[in-house]
């Protein structure tokens, strides 16, 4: 009985994590269109989505009060699934989107700062390794200034060019897209500026209400 009892559990988490995992999970889509859509209107409507989103999730990790993580007390699938993708929104889309979570979603960043201190988190988010600058064409070594260039040429649908440069010129450190293309200042012609009409009312002056 104690056997089924454990093996009734397991199925229960799993079923959780799996619901949790398909009720989210087009959560990496709108971050790619936030990101990449040209037009500021769209941007718009697509951000607002997003944190509708975001909201969602938040109110999700109320439902597990014993626990810090999406589905209770253990990290499970549906953690790894969902972190890296917010790990971008924090860093890629306050960057160049001017998207900010709001303090109000508490859960999901008290989630997001218990998953960042897990020493698997750290690791895989920790700053590029010399084995990485030794490959890759990207210059950056911060963790979060890496992916600001990672992304530079998907904010602007130029990604084929990216490919063409380094391809043909680009080495390991040398980003021939980035110094042809972009220069130091990445962020003056891409960031929305202003996103929502309600911004004086905002949360930490976030663009999205």
């Amino acid at each position: 009985m104690h056997i089924l009892r454990i093996f009734s559990h397991c199925n229960i988490i799993i079923y959780i994590v799996l619901q949790f995992i398909q009720r989210h999970s087009h959560l990496p889509a709108l971050f790619h269109k936030v990101l990449t859509n040209p037009s500021a209107t769209q941007r718009n409507q697509l951000s607002s989505k997003l944190l509708k989103l975001l909201k969602l999730i938040n109110k999700d990790l109320q439902q597990f009060s014993n626990g810090p993580y999406l589905c209770g007390k253990q990290c499970t699938l549906a953690d790894i699934y969902n972190f890296p993708i917010i790990e971008r929104i924090v860093v890629v889309l306050s960057t160049y989107r001017n998207f900010f979570i709001p303090p109000s979603l508490s859960n999901l960043i008290n989630w997001y700062d218990v998953m960042s201190d897990r020493p698997a988190i750290q690791l895989a988010t920790a700053d590029r390794s010399i084995e990485s600058q030794n490959v890759y064409c990207y210059e950056k070594i911060s963790r979060r200034q890496y992916l600001i260039e990672v992304y530079e040429c998907y904010v602007r649908n130029e990604i084929k060019k990216f490919n063409e440069l380094n391809n043909e010129r680009g080495s390991p450190g040398v980003n021939v897209y980035r110094r042809e293309c972009v220069g130091d200042d990445i962020d003056a012609p891409l960031r929305d500026i202003s996103i929502c009409e309600k911004k004086s009312v905002c949360e930490q002056s976030c663009t999205i209400c």
